[in-house]
């Protein structure tokens, strides 16, 4: 049960009047206040809100199931976030091809996750359309391929990335 307190103001005194709603109650309402317009002889209506936010908002999880484990991923991002603070230092100290290629591919890594949650949040299907969204992650998957691509040329044809880095820091 949802309850819903009202306070009211009149002339120096408040009086407050309590109300208790269910969850079901709610989704009858949301559908009676349906938004209406015409356009030509078509009658389009949009709810205000959709099912799979109804969902999350009485707790069913019938309505959002994914097929991806984000809990696995985040688990994932935050194990390269932490290696990553040990990588940089170790490149630098001891600059070596397998320390480089650990630090480029989490490096790759790291980047690749933090785009690919930039276009989940603002390139969704609803908002730009199935192409904008597919075209952004196509994007930032041949960006990350890029960046490893130029990380293995610095380490395995130049000096090592450790030592790119140590350059850049003398300059």
């Amino acid at each position: 049960m949802l309850t819903l307190k009202l306070f009211r103001q009149t002339q120096g005194s408040m009086f407050a009047a309590q109300r208790s709603i269910s969850f079901n109650a709610l989704s009858k309402c949301v559908n009676q206040f349906n938004v209406t317009s015409r356009w030509g002889n078509k009658t389009l209506t949009k709810p205000l809100l959709t099912a799979p936010m109804i969902a999350r908002f009485t707790g069913s999880t019938a309505a959002v199931k994914t097929e991806k484990n984000y809990a696995s991923l985040w688990r994932t991002e935050r194990i390269v976030s932490i290696a990553l603070m040990g990588l940089f230092p170790a490149a630098v100290l001891y600059s070596s091809p397998i320390i480089d290629t650990l630090l480029a591919g989490s490096i790759s890594l790291h980047v690749y996750w933090g785009l690919e949650a930039l276009v989940v949040d603002y390139l969704r299907v609803p908002v730009v359309g199935q192409l904008a969204n597919k075209a952004g992650h196509a994007t930032i998957a041949l960006l990350a391929i890029v960046t490893l691509a130029g990380f293995l040329q610095v380490i395995f044809v130049g000096d090592g990335l450790g030592n790119a880095i140590v350059q850049l820091w003398k300059l």
